[in-house]
């Protein structure tokens, strides 16, 4: 099968742990960044490296959501208010230019253990929402009959082996469109410096925030909502989006 003209990041927010649930944070979000490849060497790398550039005269800053609102390490300097203020505004600038077409399985991790008595693991069942959407997507864009490579931040031997066993399940066939899905799945360490990656973890915090407080504005859901993969009707829910349960 030839090399598909795509390729998808992944990274996720929050704990996919059912047994001690954070009620002040009970939402599990994966996040998929799908990018054109040429997209995404060409435009979206130059600007994400502009970013560290312009605030930090070098490009080795790994853009990472709890350091960022932490405010540690790299992101020290975010204390400073006009510090933190240009930092969300080029954020937002790169979205706003951005080619990439968000995709995300958000679980309630709460009202999943409610209503079942055996639940899935939320990230398994996120995964699949996923990989789905995004063979979708590459049916209606050219990529259907191509092996699309599907990058993820390496977790540790046993989270990876379980992933790719759970990858490899949904890829042969256990997904909603019953058919083997041409996806191959590489891990790599975040120190990889992946613009791909931290574009994933940026938009997965969003929209579990967004997911958890639906009726609250919020400037980072604002800016990457416009990124989301939407259906015929312009709707977000289902296509780019899926809460479950």
């Amino acid at each position: 099968m030839a090399r598909s003209p795509f390729t998808v990041y992944f990274d996720e927010s929050g704990d996919h742990g059912l047994r001690n649930i954070d009620t002040e944070f009970p939402i599990f979000v994966l996040c998929a960044a799908l990018y054109r490849i040429e997209d995404y060497l060409r435009h979206d790398c130059p600007l994400f490296s502009d970013i560290k550039f312009k605030l930090w005269w070098h490009d080795t800053v790994v853009f990472h959501s709890y350091e960022i609102r932490k405010q540690s390490g790299d992101f020290a300097a975010l204390a400073n208010a006009a510090n933190r203020n240009k930092f969300f505004e080029e954020i937002t600038n790169f979205f706003a230019q951005s080619k990439v077409t968000l995709i995300a399985g958000a679980i309630n991790k709460q009202a999943l253990r409610d209503r079942y008595v055996a639940p899935q693991n939320p990230y398994d069942v996120s995964l699949m929402f996923c990989l789905e959407r995004v063979y979708g997507h590459l049916i209606s864009h050219g990529g259907a009959d191509t092996t699309t490579t599907c990058i993820f931040e390496a977790r540790g031997a046993k989270e990876d082996a379980d992933l790719k066993k759970r990858f490899s399940e949904i890829c042969s066939g256990n997904n909603q469109w019953r058919r083997a899905l041409p996806f191959q799945a590489v891990f790599t360490s975040k120190k990889a410096n992946l613009p791909g990656l931290q574009v994933a973890d940026l938009a997965a915090y969003a929209t579990a925030r967004h997911v958890q407080h639906p009726n609250r504005e919020r400037m980072d859901w604002s800016c990457i909502e416009p990124r989301f993969r939407r259906g015929p009707n312009g709707r977000i829910l289902g296509w780019g989006l899926k809460i479950f349960p």
